[in-house]
């Protein structure tokens, strides 16, 4: 979207709204007279593409679901082509609409008349039917050309031995806070193909690339960064290192074949698999259907691996022995983009809020329901006064059984921002407990205390902040060598001492899409950090705690989306104390979770604490 295009800043905004509303008769005249223009028709297929990326739901990107649409919208009646608003739109759920749990994406075949349905209720709304006749049209014509003109669509790979009968240029459909390291002049978008010969090296995020579209070998890819792919000259995809999933969709009927560092796997139709791929080992799981490995290094008697359902492989290529293969059971948790969105969800009720209030906390956001007119917020019901969380941007929302929880970072990147500023007086003592799911492996800030005051070039100072990171380029360099850590800040506001004497990274990563509970804690001259119930990072550090700062969840500074954080939050608690060992069990216990089972650097004094009374 072009920041200084306010027509489409508005159009932005009123397709946003209809996630959480029904619009006005006059909001979808307005939305449609916006998305009737060039600009207008792209940027709304663009943001309802992020509705559908990394969910069950085909990107609208691909050429298959353009025609769908487009025919759709053909058989629409000429009033509603037109954009006309006869009838309240019905509210759209896309992103945010609730699934069951499960660890096979749906198909095009399994899941085609739902999917279907979805974008006639899209038509049928009145909603950006003008845009996507202009965009999808266009975008179709497109296609065709390219189809036509494209030699890797053709059978002219005869001067490629290894060429594939019916290779198809694979195209990027969808991505989720993807950080690229491009090797041309220019970064990968949504709905370009991906050339011959080109390698993506993603930094961090998930990229979705849809490959062989109504050729027999239509598959959905699913790239985890950090990792490197390489669109082969032969029309197939190389994974180099890191993680991808590949799933057979549509008319899959014929296999599809990708290269890792310990082989060729040619997968079956209809198949659905995980790879792994790095310079030691690699990795082949099938989660539905059948694969062989056919390793480089093998002996001829053991030259293909065979796996079928539930089954996986790993292949160590540098040993002292040679060549060793360990089989165990695949393990469709080990890939972050295999799992929804609701992939564990956190139940919690009127009971776990009461275990939370005995340990009166300052500040309490539990997210169930926003208050006020505009601008809307997340009313504190801890002891301070005020502290409410005023709403930036446009969250979602996920509903859990009785429990609701935030949902920041995408398709918008919204945050929450205390109006009010705490402590009222430097603490050498707090604690900061959450629960936080993130989406993905990435470095985003998921809680922080900054001045107020903004620096002159833009910046704010932090007291303290609490981050996912990520191993690349823009993460700091003391977590390059232990990457997907949670990373604790505690310093003065201004302080000179270098940042390596005031931060600390767990020892052990985060779970994407997963729930976990955090607490960021400070007590006496010992910095801590909790996660699922267990200290995992300490150190010495002395400095109080800076007196009237202010809360910021989701990004690093409240007027940037710099450093956002992707995924779930719920149930913030603030206390102006450091809550013992006991209370930290008691509230993950209340939530129906197991306390982590480790060696932990508690000393005594602290495990016989007791909760002040309420």
């Amino acid at each position: 979207m072009t920041p200084d295009n306010p027509n489409l800043s508005e159009l932005r905004d009123l397709i946003l709204k209809s996630q959480q509303e029904l619009l006005t008769k006059d909001d979808i005249r307005r939305v449609n007279e916006l998305a009737r223009t060039e600009a207008g028709s792209r940027e709304a297929v663009a943001l309802i593409d992020q509705f559908c990326a990394l969910s069950d739901h085909n990107s609208l990107e691909s050429p298959a679901i353009v025609k769908e649409v487009f025919e759709a919208l053909r058989g629409q009646p000429e009033s509603t082509a037109a954009g006309a608003a006869t009838a309240p739109a019905p509210h759209v759920e896309v992103a945010r609409k609730e699934r069951p749990t499960s660890h096979r994406p749906t198909t095009r075949n399994s899941g085609e008349s739902r999917q279907y349905a979805w974008f006639l209720a899209l038509v049928a709304s009145n909603i950006l039917v003008a845009s996507f006749a202009w965009s999808l049209a266009k975008n179709q014509s497109g296609i065709d050309r390219a189809a036509s003109s494209d030699p890797l669509r053709t059978n002219s790979l005869d001067r490629d031995t290894d060429a594939t009968p019916q290779a198809v240029v694979p195209q990027l459909v969808s991505m989720t806070a993807c950080v690229w390291r491009s090797t041309a002049d220019t970064t990968p978008t949504i709905g370009d193909p991906i050339d011959s010969g080109e390698v993506l090296h993603l930094v961090e995020g998930i990229a979705e690339l849809r490959l062989g579209e109504n050729t027999g070998r239509d598959a959905l890819v699913r790239i985890e960064g950090p990792a490197s792919v390489h669109n082969q000259r032969n029309g197939e995809l190389g994974l180099l290192r890191g993680s991808m999933t590949l799933t057979g969709t549509g008319a899959n009927s014929e296999e599809n074949s990708v290269s890792i560092a310990a082989g060729r796997v040619t997968i079956g139709p209809q198949s659905f698999v995980g790879l792994v791929s790095d310079d030691t080992s690699s990795e082949l799981h099938v989660f539905r259907g059948n694969a062989v490995l056919t390793p480089y290094d093998l002996s001829d008697e053991r030259q293909e691996i065979r796996l079928e359902d539930g089954e996986a492989v790993r292949v160590f290529q540098q040993t002292d022995e040679g060549v060793q293969l360990v089989r165990f059971d695949a393990s469709v948790a080990d890939f972050v983009s295999a799992r929804s969105p609701s992939f564990d969800p956190l139940n919690l009720d009127d009971e776990y809020a009461k275990t939370i209030k005995q340990s009166a906390p300052n500040v309490y956001w539990r997210f169930e329901q926003l208050k006020g007119d505009f601008p809307f917020y997340v009313e504190n019901e801890g002891t301070a006064e005020g502290m409410n969380a005023l709403i930036i941007g446009n969250p979602t929302w996920r509903q859990y059984g009785e429990n609701r929880v935030a949902e920041i970072g995408t398709p918008s990147a919204a945050a929450f921002h205390a109006e009010e500023q705490w402590p009222p007086s430097a603490l050498d003592e707090y604690s900061i407990e959450l629960w936080v799911k993130p989406q993905l492996y990435h470095h985003g800030e998921v809680l922080c205390l900054h001045d107020p005051l903004v620096l002159k070039d833009g910046r704010y100072q932090h007291t303290m902040m609490l981050e996912v990171t990520a191993k690349h380029y823009f993460t700091h360099r003391l977590s390059e060598s232990e990457p997907n850590r949670i990373r604790f800040v505690h310093r003065a506001l201004g302080a000179t001492q270098p940042i390596s004497a005031t931060n600390i990274f767990s020892e052990t990563t985060y779970e994407a899409r997963m729930w976990q509970h955090v607490v960021a804690q400070k007590k006496g001259d010992s910095q801590r950090l909790w996660h699922n119930g267990r200290i995992v990072a300490e150190r010495e550090n002395p400095v109080p705690l800076n007196a009237n700062v202010q809360f910021l969840v989701g990004r690093v500074y409240p007027d940037s989306e710099y450093r956002r954080f992707v995924g779930q939050i719920d149930e913030v608690a603030v206390y102006d104390r450091a809550i013992t060992k006991d209370e930290i069990r008691r509230h993950i216990e209340a939530a129906g979770r197991s306390v982590a089972n480790a060696p932990e650097s508690v000393s005594d004094d602290q495990t016989s604490e007791s909760a002040p009374a309420t």
